[in-house]
C-alpha cells in the first residue's frame, strides 16, 4: 500500500515540472519565482496526500461501516432466528398447556360425574330401604314433618296408614328368614301398585311394618285404599319355592285435620293404635281412628 502510495505522488511530481508556470519558473533565474513555484507544487503535493489520505481514511470508515452493517445484518438474522425459535418455542408451550388443560377439564367433568353418581347413590341409600325399594324410616321422619306443616298451610287433610303382615313371625318359623324377605319385597310390590298418586309415598317403618302417607286425603278416601289393598292381598298367594303361603294384612289409619295439639307423633300414635285394634280384633281388616276434636 506504501510503495503504491509513493508512486502516485512522483508521478503527480512530474506532472508539476512539467506543468508550464512551474516550468517556466525554474527556468528563470529568480529566487522570487522559485520560491513562488515550489510554494505551489508543495502545495500541490500536499493537497495530494491530503486527498489520499481523505480518500484512505474515509474509505476505512465506509468498510469499518459497512462491516458494522454486516454484523448488525447477521445478528439481525441471528436475533430473529432466535425470536422465530421463541415464538415456536412458545406456541408449543401454549399447545402443551391447552392440551394439559382439556386432559384436566376431562377428569374434572369425570370425577365429578362419578361424584355426583356417588352422591345420587347415597342420596338413594338414604331415602331407600335396599330391601323392598320402598323409602326407609330416616326419609319418611323428613317426609311426615314436611306434609303435616304443608297441611296446617294449606289447611287440608292428611292420612297416615299403618301397614303390618298377619302371622309374619310363622312365615319365618316356618320357612326361613329368606322366605321372609321374599314376603316382604311380594307385599311391597302391591304396595306400589295401590299408589295412584306421585304425592303418596309409601315406606318400609320396620320389620313387617309398611306406612303410606297420603297428602290431601281424607278419612273415607285413606279407608278405602286401605281395603283395596287387603283384598288384593287376600286373593293373592305369595309363592316361595313353588309353595304358596296364604298371607292376609291389617291396617290401621289416622287422619289430621287441623285439630289442636296433634302433630306428627300423635298421627302416627293414633294409626298404630288403630292397627293393633284391628289385629285385636281378629286381624286382616282394617280400622280407623278418630281424632276427637
Amino acid at each position: 500500500m506504501k510503495s503504491s502510495l509513493s508512486v502516485k505522488i512522483t508521478g503527480l511530481l512530474s506532472l508539476l515540472m512539467l506543468y508550464s508556470p512551474v516550468t517556466f519558473s525554474m527556468a528563470e533565474d529568480s529566487a522570487d519565482h522559485l520560491c513562488f513555484a515550489g510554494g505551489i507544487a508543495f502545495g500541490a503535493v500536499f493537497t495530494c496526500l491530503f486527498a489520499v489520505y481523505l480518500n484512505r481514511h474515509y474509505h476505512k470508515k465506509y468498510q469499518k461501516k459497512s462491516k458494522q452493517l454486516k454484523q448488525a445484518k447477521s445478528d439481525a438474522q441471528v436475533t430473529a432466528q432466535k425470536m422465530k425459535a421463541l415464538i415456536k418455542e412458545q406456541q408449543d408451550s401454549q399447545d402443551l398447556l391447552e392440551e394439559r388443560v382439556q386432559e384436566r377439564t376431562l377428569e374434572l367433568n369425570i370425577a365429578l360425574q362419578e361424584l355426583e353418581s356417588a352422591n345420587e347413590e347415597l342420596e338413594r341409600k338414604n331415602v331407600l330401604d335396599e330391601l323392598t325399594g320402598l323409602h326407609n324410616r330416616r326419609f319418611y321422619d323428613q317426609k311426615i314433618l314436611a306434609e303435616y306443616r304443608r297441611s296446617r298451610r294449606n289447611l287440608t287433610a292428611l292420612s297416615l296408614i299403618i301397614i303390618d303382615i298377619d302371622h309374619f313371625k310363622s312365615v319365618n318359623d316356618n320357612y326361613g328368614h329368606l322366605a321372609g324377605d321374599q314376603c316382604l319385597i311380594w307385599l311391597a310390590k302391591y304396595i306400589k301398585q295401590s299408589l295412584k298418586r306421585s304425592a303418596d309415598k309409601a315406606f318400609r317403618y320396620g320389620g313387617e311394618e309398611f306406612c303410606l302417607i297420603l297428602p290431601n286425603t281424607d278419612a273415607e278416601g285413606a279407608f278405602q285404599l286401605a281395603e283395596q289393598l287387603r283384598e288384593v292381598i287376600t286373593k293373592q298367594s305369595f309363592k316361595f319355592q313353588e309353595i304358596e303361603i296364604a298371607l292376609t294384612i291389617s291396617c290401621g289409619i289416622a287422619t289430621y285435620q287441623q285439630q289442636k295439639d296433634v302433630g306428627p307423633e300423635q298421627i302416627f300414635a293414633a294409626a298404630d293404635k288403630a292397627l293393633y285394634q284391628a289385629k285385636g280384633d281378629g286381624r286382616n281388616q282394617t280400622k280407623q281412628h278418630l281424632f276427637i276434636e
